[in-house]
């Protein structure tokens, strides 16, 4: 007995591959958000043999909702199912019944990988390294400007992971000052003075131990942490969607917006990746396939890093069906933005 977590999360790998590879496991049984013990964390039940791996099934359950009852052996009577070995995958455990796993290999075999259909161009938000510094509001946006107007140039509208909505943002008011690399800071005074209050903390470490400064670099005190290559991308049309999430929430921005860390960006604007990444059959897939602490199918958060969403299955489609779908997923968008 114990957490669940190390079904899912990349530091239960190496005991994941252990009982799939050296040992025999006959029965999973995950207890999730059940209760069943008194303890914080979700927990499972192990059951398996001391012999080398096999090729054979593994019983399975899930516990979704108030627990199954004083009787665990009913539990998993009544709701089991039977498991091939080979379908614990290393990366991850996902207990799901053969029609679900049967369907998942369908969604995959009929389409190409995301990394693929949008030529690897799948970016990460901005780090700056400190956001007390570069993340401003509108009143000290609006005083920056007043000092010196060509601060505006400097100044963009910024979200973070949880504004990003499904098909709109809910933009809090908040702009980065994107001092990138090779920004001449001598032209923008006033961003200069602000800065500077914070210039102990923005300076990249010199040492190893040192209590103040952002990460060692090549970067200067002035500029944003990581040097973000791909800036332009930010003022194209794109997808955004948060990192972690319950489910996968993507809409397309077309105000140059830039984003923290904790989003990601597909360059293009591309309507019908739009639909598919939001539709009902991606979600499934997702709750089968991402990295996640809890069940996703019971609320747990997954995580939709590039590393994991460049695998995920993008269908193929006649053009007439691909505009269609491009169509209602831009009338949904400013459906939601109209009215949230």
């Amino acid at each position: 007995i114990t957490s669940n977590k190390f079904m899912r999360a990349d530091y239960g790998r190496p005991l994941r591959e252990f009982l799939t590879q050296e040992a025999a496991p006959r029965l999973l049984l995950d207890l999730g958000r059940t209760g069943t013990f008194d303890a914080t964390v979700r927990p499972c039940i192990v059951l398996a043999g001391a012999a080398a791996a096999d090729t054979g099934a593994v019983r399975a359950a899930t516990v979704r909702g108030p627990a199954g009852g004083p009787d665990p052996a009913a539990f998993i009577e009544r709701h089991g199912f039977d498991m091939e070995v080979a379908a614990l995958a290393d990366a991850g455990w996902s207990l799901a019944p053969p029609a679900w796993q049967s369907l998942r290999a369908k969604i995959e075999t009929a389409g190409r990988p995301l990394g693929e259909y949008v030529n690897r161009e799948l970016y990460r938000g901005i780090t700056t390294g400190l956001n007390d510094a570069f993340v401003i509001d509108e009143e000290t946006r609006a005083r920056l400007i007043a000092d010196d107007p060509n601060s505006a140039e400097l100044i963009r509208p910024w979200l973070r992971g949880k504004d990003v909505r499904r098909w709109r943002a809910d933009y809090a008011d908040l702009y980065l000052i994107f001092t990138r690399r090779g920004t001449p800071i001598e032209r923008y005074p006033a961003i200069e003075a602000h800065l500077s209050r914070f210039r102990r903390d923005l300076q990249p470490k010199q040492r190893r131990g040192a209590k103040r400064g952002r990460k060692p670099g090549s970067y200067q005190w002035f500029e944003i942490q990581d040097n973000i290559a791909y800036y332009r991308a930010f003022d194209q049309p794109k997808i955004i969607y948060p990192e972690i999430g319950r489910e996968l929430r993507a809409f397309i921005d077309r105000e140059g917006r830039l984003t923290n860390n904790k989003c990601f960006l597909i360059p293009g604007g591309d309507r019908y990746l739009l639909a598919l990444l939001n539709s009902k059959l991606l979600d499934f897939y997702f709750r089968l396939a991402m990295p996640c602490l809890d069940d996703p199918f019971s609320g747990g958060d997954m995580e939709f890093r590039a590393v994991f969403m460049e695998h995920t299955p993008i269908a193929p489609a006649a053009e007439p069906t691909r505009q269609r779908l491009a169509a209602l997923a831009e009338q949904i968008q400013t459906a939601t933005q109209a009215d949230p």
